[in-house]
């Protein structure tokens, strides 16, 4: 990996679509030296991609870039000076991963530098063009066409701001984008890509979420889609070329909660975070908990979505409404969105979400009549300010990529409104905070099988996962904790589904992990006895242990079963894939959110 610096003169110049997942934006304006801000900035944003890094900064009268493939530790090789600049963290879509493909990307004059997060689905067109009029071309990604076109629009007097608004009247698709002046002018526009401001004084920070300006001020402005910001001695906000005003937010969280705190990755403190997280998501105001149940109590039919983790989590919150009497259905958004066109004004979509940016999700969204109740951890996300009615989970930010403390408290959340819709909001509150600390104890006084089911693990190719009723969300996201991050192939499987094929893959040693929840306990014992005599080695978790099981983890019994259950195969998944060599904050080939579909 080749990462180093170039001082931008007057040479000749040189992404999250088809893999569906992010970038990241970190942008500074102010009186201190960029660059370091910028780095710490992106070491916030490596969840969003980590193929490759770099950062520009106005080094007046030149644009001085450092890049390359790698993480932005690898990157950051040399010291860049300039008061204003842009960074980013790449994860690849256009083009293969390395040097040349890292942002930023700059002109054929070197004078510009651009940084980009989403998909220009037009940019083939605008390149070829862009080539017949004699610009040359050093990368593969969509991204370069943007300083190539500011720059012609710049030649002919246009101001940087001004030729932003032209050049994003031409772009086709989704994407946050920022870019910086050799003179050090920053301007950046959002579309369908999380864009936010930090205010602190005279210094201002542009990010792809608030994470990495957290150390320097709480105050955030949340762009909306169509906004052009200028940063350029003071902050302005254009939209549709005229002046608006955005409000600023306070965000409530903290710099000590988006870091390790001592721990040895963010995923281990996070799931050791959730008997704290289940208690705040119980905190729910009770105005906002009654508002939420007037639109469910109107609506013919009510859908809960998501996607991945959050989509276990609607499902789940699916069965605690009809538990409460409620027409209810639920599908993963990006299949639900083909049936959009079924969903009426009078129904209700509940979407269930961390990032508040899922593409799929918002997609759906758009298309969809009825109103939207958002269960979302991100202040200010796309989905929070899009819904008629927000149920914030208060989980705080969640840094590792496989989510853990948000899908406890999306759970906590969703449990809580059924209290809520048959009037009993304070049992409910009581009940989350005995899931606290019934997630505390279970880890505590599980902990040794917990650590011989990871050793175990460690030596297996593949696993299978049952439950019957709410133990089948359970058996979908404990598998798929452990395959994103160990890269052991796992499955979940109903438990009566599971000898409907499945069991012709089950041979000596295969091991296969039962939830037994009381109801359907008998079958889903059946079905492990069923396993086991074809060689399997049984896992189980539940409230009574059984002693044909190889290993088994007994819950409480009090608090939420499924919040209990689930916490000891986050912390199996954790240690397997540590004692596999794997790095549980960035499994490969994934990122935190799906921003482009």
């Amino acid at each position: 990996m080749v990462a180093g610096l170039i001082d931008r003169g007057l040479s000749k110049c040189i992404d999250v679509g088809l893999l569906l997942v992010m970038c990241g934006i970190v942008g500074y304006y102010g009186n201190d030296e960029a660059a370091e801000k910028i780095y710490r900035g992106l070491k916030r944003l490596e969840y969003r991609g980590y193929d490759s890094a770099g950062i520009a900064t106005a080094g007046n009268p030149s644009i001085k870039v450092e890049k390359g493939e790698g993480t932005i530790d690898e990157v950051s090789e040399a010291e860049i000076d300039g008061t204003s600049g842009i960074g980013h963290t790449r994860w690849a879509t256009h083009g293969g991963v390395n040097d040349r493909n890292a942002h930023p990307h700059t002109d054929c004059g070197e004078e510009i530098a651009v940084v980009h997060n989403g998909i220009i689905n037009n940019y083939e067109g605008l390149k070829e063009k862009l080539k017949n009029r004699g610009h040359s071309f050093s990368s593969e990604t969509d991204t370069e066409v943007v300083p190539h076109m500011l720059e012609e629009k710049m030649e002919e007097g246009l101001t940087l701001k001004e030729a932003l608004m032209d050049v994003e009247e031409r772009l086709e698709g989704s994407y946050a984008i920022a870019a910086v002046l050799k003179t050090g002018e920053m301007v950046a526009v959002k579309q369908d890509s999380p864009l936010a401001i930090g205010v602190n004084g005279s210094e201002k920070f542009l990010a792809s979420d608030v994470t990495p300006f957290l150390e320097h001020t709480s105050k955030a402005i949340f762009l909306e889609d169509g906004d052009v910001v200028e940063f350029n001695g003071k902050l302005e906000i254009y939209n549709q070329r005229e002046p608006v005003e955005r409000e600023i937010q306070e965000v409530d969280w903290d710099a000590e909660q988006a870091s390790k705190e001592g721990h040895d990755h963010f995923m281990q403190k996070e799931i050791k975070e959730q008997p704290k997280t289940v208690k705040k998501a119980s905190f729910q105001d009770k105005s906002d908990l009654e508002e939420a149940v007037k639109m469910l109590d109107k609506a013919d039919e009510i859908y809960l979505t998501g996607c991945g983790t959050a989509s276990f989590a609607a499902s789940l919150g699916a069965k605690y409404l009809e538990e409460a009497g409620y027409n209810v259905r639920t599908e993963q958004a990006h299949e639900l969105e083909y049936s959009a066109d079924s969903i009426s004004e009078d129904d209700l979509v509940i979407a269930v979400s961390q990032s508040g940016e899922t593409a799929d999700l918002l997609s759906l969204l758009d298309k969809s009549p009825a109103p939207t109740l958002a269960v979302v951890n991100a202040v200010g996300s796309t989905l929070a300010r899009q819904s008629d009615h927000t149920l914030y989970i208060n989980a705080g930010p969640e840094i590792g990529v496989a989510s853990t403390k948000a899908f406890t408290s999306q759970l906590g959340v969703l449990k809580l409104l059924q209290y809520a819709s048959e009037g009993e909001i304070e049992e409910g509150r009581q009940k989350l905070l005995e899931t606290a600390e019934a997630v505390e104890k279970v880890l505590e006084n599980n902990k040794d099988t917990i650590e011989a089911i990871s050793d175990y693990f460690t030596g297996k190719e593949h696993a299978y996962f049952i439950g019957r009723d709410k133990g089948y969300e359970m058996a979908d996201e404990a598998a798929l904790k452990l395959k994103e991050l160990s890269y052991i192939h796992a499955e979940a499987f109903p438990g009566g589904e599971f000898k409907h094929g499945t069991l012709a893959l089950v041979e000596e040693g295969t091991p296969v992990v039962a939830f037994l929840k009381d109801n359907g306990y008998d079958e889903i014992v059946s079905n492990a006895a069923e396993a086991r005599s074809r060689g399997a080695d049984l896992i189980g978790v539940g409230k009574n242990e059984i002693s044909s099981f190889e290993y088994f983890i007994e819950i409480p019994d009090k608090g939420l079963e499924e919040i209990v259950e689930v916490a000891p195969f986050q912390m199996i998944a954790y240690l397997t894939s540590v004692e596999l060599g794997h790095n549980p904050d960035k499994p490969r080939n994934l990122a935190k959110s799906v921003t482009v579909k």
